[in-house]
C-alpha cells in the first residue's frame, strides 16, 4: 500500500510538484495544457498552489482509462 500525497508547502514549481505526485513534469504540463491543473504567476515562472493541487488530486479518476 502507498502512503497517501502530502502537501505540505503552499505552492510548487512544476518539477516540484511532479516528484510530490510522483509523475513526470511533461505529465503535469500536459495536465496543465489541458487545462486540468491551473497554475497561478506571481512573476514568469510558473507555481501551482496547494489548494490547486489537492483539487486536482481529488479530481482524478478513480480507475484507469
Amino acid at each position: 500500500m502507498t502512503a497517501p500525497v502530502v502537501l505540505d508547502k503552499l505552492a510548487y514549481s512544476i518539477p516540484n510538484f511532479a516528484k510530490a505526485v510522483d509523475m513526470s513534469v511533461e505529465a503535469v504540463r500536459q495536465q496543465i495544457r489541458d487545462g486540468k491543473l491551473v497554475v497561478g504567476y506571481p512573476n514568469s515562472k510558473p507555481i501551482i498552489s496547494r489548494t490547486e493541487g489537492e483539487r486536482w488530486l481529488k479530481a482524478l479518476p478513480t480507475e484507469r482509462a
